[in-house]
């Protein structure tokens, strides 16, 4: 029974550093006592060689080189030896694990062995015992049950503790460290998945893109079918700029799973190329996993808008609208496509009715809104948002809306009155700061513009002398200062945006106004005229 015990320890120990390089395993030395000289030869010799053979997992290193690299260090007793002389000669030998230690006579037929066990990996010193006979077989029987499973156990316990280590270093964004780590544990175990993934991601944590793209086709060799490490290896490609390369590594996921994810962020690769079938697929794919995905939808239409494709993009647009109710951007492309196909007025008598049938569908409001606004029946659109304001009162968006109506026709005080009204329902909506920016943009920019009227009438010195030239020199002052404090203001609140999006084409767009405002700033700063 205890042998059936120990085999099945065994066989679960081999099972835990399946698939890891053979641990390879120096023996310096057993010093001995004179009783026991024989005993200590025949496990030079012959034991430990025989009894390694029978095992996959560890492999003896030449008994000669070993003994050569201990006489090279000139340590004549290892009981003195420290564990840096240890790891010196483990280093040469090129070994995971290095053991030494004692043989002394309990009585003339049984002798106790004390053995060493250091792991190159950790820097740490096990140590265990046991009891041989003379005779060989049962010396060799002893040590595949004693000391063949802690190296095992040691070599086991060594990748993962190497593992843990990497991770607490990679958690704590110590990336040196962490790399350090994980190469040691892909050096002793060239099979493991977790060690190459982790050094691409170092890699591309440290935009060494190149260098993470080939960790993880290491990975990928281990375990081909792994969806972290393809849709990784697809971020550095992005991140190369090599799209097609990003989009066949995510495309290698959907052979084995069915990810509706997965290809959406296809379709939004070949959407960046321009290809625009492809973009189409990926995007149908998504959408026939979850009929249901408007995000999917919503990219679709997007790339049918896009492309001018206008009559196509109106169901998958409509479908996203619905969805997404208070996404402005939206409506606006919808609003455009049924305007260049003529369906305009057709949507806007669909919507008139279903605000009729249902007048507690908020989305209808905003359909309809959205149609005025494209047709420029500014003052219609105004009506429905006050009475879609009445049902749908702490919505920002509505708000909004308001705001933008306004902003067209050009009462700019209820404009920043229903922008501030949207801040005070969700002050972290960037949307609301955007609305106040373009509002103080062109209200400076009328400022502005009066400003190089009044400076156009002031050259006309048979009207402009002694106190009317004054009189207008001030003007010229006052509305070049409030030009300039308006365009400081839309400056704000474009940070305050930036600061609550991280929206690239949001970005993009503050950007651009930034370079207008600086300008508009530098014509209208303080100084002569």
């Amino acid at each position: 029974m205890k042998k059936i015990i120990l085999s099945l320890l065994m066989l679960l120990i081999i099972s835990t550093i399946l698939m890891a390089d053979a641990q390879k395993v120096a023996i310096l030395e057993f010093s001995s006592d004179r009783e026991s000289e024989y005993v200590a030869n025949s496990l030079m010799k012959r034991d430990f060689s025989i009894v390694f053979k029978g095992f996959d997992d560890i492999e003896l290193i030449d008994m000669k080189k070993s003994k050569k690299a201990l006489q090279a260090s000139g340590i004549s007793n290892l009981s003195y030896a420290g564990v840096e002389d240890i790891a010196a000669m483990g280093g040469e030998l090129n070994a995971n694990i290095v053991i030494w230690g004692t043989i002394s006579a309990e009585s003339s037929s049984s002798f106790k062995i004390v053995a060493k066990i250091y792991s190159m990996q950790t820097n740490e010193v096990s140590v265990t015992s046991f009891v041989v006979e003379k005779k060989s077989k049962q010396r060799q029987q002893v040590i595949t049950e004693e000391l063949i499973p802690k190296i095992q156990k040691l070599g086991a316990g060594e990748i993962e503790k190497l593992l843990n280590i990497g991770m607490q270093h990679f958690s704590s964004k110590n990336y040196t460290s962490a790399e350090e780590t994980f190469q040691n544990l892909v050096n002793m175990d060239t099979t493991n998945r977790d060690g190459f993934f982790y050094l691409g991601l170092i890699k591309f944590l440290n935009k060494e893109f190149e260098a993470s793209i080939e960790f993880y086709n290491t990975a990928l060799e281990i375990v081909p079918e792994d969806k972290d490490i393809l849709n990784y290896l697809s971020k550095s490609y992005i991140a190369m700029e090599e799209f097609e390369l990003a989009a066949e590594a995510l495309e290698k996921i959907t052979e084995f799973e069915e990810n509706k994810e997965i290809w959406l962020s296809i379709g939004n690769i070949y959407a960046e190329l321009e290809y625009t079938d492809q973009a189409k697929d990926a995007f149908n794919s998504a959408i026939e996993i979850d009929e249901e995905y408007f995000e999917a939808f919503k990219a679709l239409g997007e790339v049918l808008y896009n492309t001018e494709f206008y009559d196509e993009a109106i169901a998958p647009l409509e479908a996203a609208s619905n969805a997404f109710p208070e996404d402005d951007d939206l409506w606006k492309k919808l609003g455009k496509c049924y305007h260049k196909t003529g369906k305009l007025e057709s949507a806007i008598e669909k919507y008139k009715q279903m605000v009729i049938d249902q007048p507690d569908n908020k989305t209808a409001y905003m359909n309809l809104a959205g149609a005025y606004r494209e047709t420029n029946q500014n003052e219609e659109a105004l009506k429905v948002l006050k009475d879609l304001k009445a049902i749908d009162q702490d919505n920002p968006k509505v708000y909004l809306r308001l705001a933008d109506v306004y902003i067209v026709l050009e009462n700019f005080t209820k404009a920043k009155a229903n922008a501030n009204k949207a801040i005070e329902i969700d002050a972290e909506l960037h949307d609301s700061y955007r609305v106040l920016a373009s509002i103080h943009q062109k209200i400076g920019y009328k400022k502005y513009e009066q400003f190089l009227e009044y400076e156009e009438m002031y050259k006309d010195k048979s009207v402009y002398y002694g106190e009317k030239a004054d009189e207008m020199s001030e003007m010229i002052t006052n509305v070049k200062a409030d030009a300039n404090s308006n365009f400081k203001k839309a400056e704000q609140y474009l940070t305050e945006t930036e600061n609550r999006t991280d929206n690239s084409s949001v970005i993009s767009d503050i950007n651009k106004t930034r370079k207008t405002l600086s300008q508009l700033k530098e014509a209208t700063k303080s100084g002569g005229f």
